[in-house]
């Protein structure tokens, strides 16, 4: 075999060889290298290390803006099943004031028994469950303006260990980014095709 044979299968092999490097290296570079590097009057840096406080930013105006809000909150806490949770809490509460508080006196546990207990347990129960939306309103009201989602998250994303978030991302997604690098190494090869191709059609 001539050695202008051995340059035509070399040249696929090699450039599915540069593809895969490139995308290796690329796919690396999501977070490495972690500190600036100074190369030939460039800066090189991690994509998420480098852009940590932009990313951090843009999560926090996304989350608040389309995933969860004040309004969220509102919702979860006006539903029917939470309310019924919440009376059945104050049912209980009353049930353990009664018993435990007052059932300890002997002066109002003579009063408090039969029909009498039953009238103020139901009274009792009656007044918390109608101020509980009051409360809630209250509550929600004191949410507003205390809890910022964006600040938070953003706080959150800033100072989030990008070691670890390197280490979450490359063992959730590692199936795809390994196949990243193998497209690589699959185009490299078919350009290297396309380029022996050409070399035959032009030397003829």
């Amino acid at each position: 075999m001539s050695g202008i044979h051995l340059v035509y299968i070399a040249i696929p092999f090699v450039s599915a060889l540069i593809g895969w490097i490139t995308n290796y290296i690329a796919v690396k570079m999501i977070f490495r290298p972690r500190q600036p590097l100074r190369l030939m009057g460039l800066t090189i840096q991690g994509l998420i290390p480098r852009r940590q406080q932009d990313l951090a930013r843009s999560l926090g105006e996304t989350i608040e803006r389309e995933l969860i809000s004040h309004d969220d909150i509102q919702k979860v806490l006006s539903s029917a099943e939470i309310q019924g949770k919440i009376h059945g809490l104050i049912e209980q509460q009353v049930d353990d004031f009664m018993t435990d508080k007052l059932g300890k006196h002997p002066m109002i546990a003579m009063f408090l028994q039969g029909e009498m207990a039953k009238n103020v347990k139901t009274m009792l129960v009656d007044q918390l469950n109608a101020g509980t939306p009051q409360f809630i309103d209250a509550c929600l009201t004191h949410l507003e303006t205390e809890l910022d989602f964006k600040a938070i998250v953003t706080a959150k994303v800033e100072n989030f260990d990008y070691v670890k978030l390197e280490e979450i991302v490359f063992r959730i997604a590692a199936k795809e980014l390994k196949t990243i690098e193998i497209l690589g190494a699959v185009f490299g090869f078919i350009i290297g095709l396309a380029q022996v191709a050409l070399l035959v059609l032009t030397s003829q």
